[in-house]
């Protein structure tokens, strides 16, 4: 697989990033919803989606979050109550993400409501998915190094988020990242284990576990053995356990696995020559199956 980068400026001036797949039968049903979405021609959401370059500053954060929230409002008032203005108010990031997840449903629940069914419906809900990954962004400026923040975000607009996860893929999952490692994305509508031990988020309308795959996925480049972030996990599950219980789980249940299934592992000879060179693109040009 070749993830192909660009630059805004010029779209000539090109960086690919080679990709080898992970031998298991995951991997095989994954690429084949990659196969589907390039057959339909599913665009990609965010082209700009590279946390950690040298193109989304704090500041440009900002400023793309409350974009989309003033369009959100101008389409449908009062929707928002604030704009973010401090990166480092999870409170407030933990609102603005809980008027997405409030209208959007899980899945595909926003079909059938009725705030989308008006002239510049399918512009609202286009905003209110950029406002998602943005409030994702910021947390992600804020909580990692400049290292750890780097990251290329692939999802595509649309693609039907059916797959559901069987209990021999959790499996593999696995809270450990590799350098140039490429991972499943979470594709439900809610907060999963990882973010609400993360965030603290008491604005959140439902946990919803790791339940669905599709097409899209993460480049990350720096390593984390994962142990921090499962004890972290582990821990606000004990502590909240009736939480869970009363909603149906039980220990030791697969649905309440953390972390993600690894994809495939880039090829590559100078990690740090990889990471400057990425940090000067700004786009995701194209991706490749070959």
């Amino acid at each position: 697989m070749i993830v192909r980068l660009s630059k805004k400026s010029d779209p000539t001036d090109v960086f690919d990033l080679v990709f080898n797949f992970d031998l298991n039968d995951f991997t095989e049903r994954w690429q084949k919803q990659m196969l589907l979405s390039q057959q339909r021609q599913d665009p990609i959401s965010e082209p700009w989606a590279i946390s950690g370059n040298n193109y989304w500053t704090p500041e440009r954060s900002l400023n793309h979050i409350n974009k989309h929230i003033a369009i959100c409002n101008d389409i449908h008032p009062g929707l928002f109550e604030k704009n973010i203005t401090d990166i480092n108010n999870q409170t407030d990031l933990n609102y603005v993400h809980s008027i997405f997840e409030l209208h959007h449903g899980k899945l595909n629940e926003w079909l059938d409501n009725p705030i989308f069914q008006v002239d510049r419906g399918n512009e609202l809900r286009q905003s209110l998915s950029l406002i998602n990954q943005a409030v994702h962004r910021l947390e992600s400026t804020r909580t990692h190094t400049l290292q750890n923040r780097l990251k290329i975000r692939v999802v595509y607009f649309d693609t039907p988020k059916t797959q559901t996860f069987t209990v021999e893929d959790y499996s593999h999952f696995t809270n450990a990242i590799e350098f140039g490692g490429v991972y499943t994305m979470y594709a439900d509508v809610g907060k999963n284990l990882e973010s609400l031990a993360g965030d603290q988020d008491d604005d959140h309308h439902d946990f919803v576990p790791n339940l669905h795959w599709s097409s899209d996925f993460t480049v990350r480049f720096h390593d984390d053995d994962g142990i921090t972030k499962q004890e972290r996990c582990q821990r606000f599950l004990e502590e909240n356990w009736e939480y869970f219980e009363n909603k149906g789980y039980i220990k030791d249940d697969p649905r309440l696995t953390t972390g993600a299934i690894k994809l495939a592992s880039l090829v590559y000879n100078d990690r740090d020559h990889v990471s400057e060179t990425v940090r000067q693109y700004d786009r995701i040009q194209s991706v490749f199956m070959y």
